[in-house]
């Protein structure tokens, strides 16, 4: 598993360093409605995408780790609640099978 990992860091190195030197010119990047101009390798287009893509990713998996983590909570609370129910129905279960009048009615 360890060489699958490194051999997908190593393709994934060679492939932005392919990008990098294929894609040096410089561009022009503008943001329309806020004053933002800059001149940037094309690569660093390529590059912010691919943050902002990871960054949103990280974001959503964070999000759904929490909801899952919460939900996760509130079963092992209701297991808990369930489990002393039983408990507790047990040991009256137990205490009436114990008792010398058991399955006798009162009167007999």
């Amino acid at each position: 598993m360890r060489f699958i990992f490194y051999a997908a860091f190593a393709l994934f190195t060679l492939l932005c360093i392919i990008i990098a030197v294929s894609n040096s010119t410089p561009v022009q990047f503008s943001l329309s409605p806020i004053p933002i101009n800059m001149e940037i390798p094309a690569f660093g287009l390529v590059f912010i995408g691919i943050l902002i893509g990871i960054g949103g990713g990280w974001i959503v998996s964070i999000y759904s780790g929490i909801r899952h983590a919460r939900r996760h909570r509130l079963a092992d609370k209701k297991i808990r609640e369930l489990e002393e129910k039983i408990k507790s129905s047990e040991s009256e279960n137990i205490n009436l099978s114990n008792a010398r009048n058991h399955g006798k009615s009162s009167a007999e």
